[in-house]
């Protein structure tokens, strides 16, 4: 996929923006659980490789949902990365779609 924009189709943890990308300066992050029928859990947060912390944590999100973060969501990527950690029945057509601007 395109660069800022992620497919996601199984429980896991991915990262989003790698440490040190130069890609830290973003204004908004959607999350959109694009299934017909299921809801997922959603985490997104900063990690430096030891600690964490969170934008949203344990979040459920209805199927067919979307949440916009756009408030305060630039960080220091010279030092933090952003990943998101997922959970619930996922796949090919009950999937998680993510795009960062």
């Amino acid at each position: 996929m395109e660069r800022g924009l992620f497919n996601i189709t199984s429980a896991t943890t991915t990262e989003l923006i790698p440490v040190n990308s130069g890609r830290g300066n973003i204004s908004a992050i959607w999350v959109s659980n694009c299934s017909a029928a299921n809801a997922i859990t959603v985490r997104v947060f900063l990690t430096d490789g030891t600690n964490e912390v969170s934008y949203i944590e344990n979040l459920v999100m209805p199927a067919g949902t979307t949440l916009l973060l756009n408030e305060n969501v630039a960080f220091d990527n010279g030092n933090l990365a952003l990943k998101i950690l997922t959970a619930g029945t996922m796949g090919a057509t009950h999937n998680i779609q993510i795009m960062i601007k």
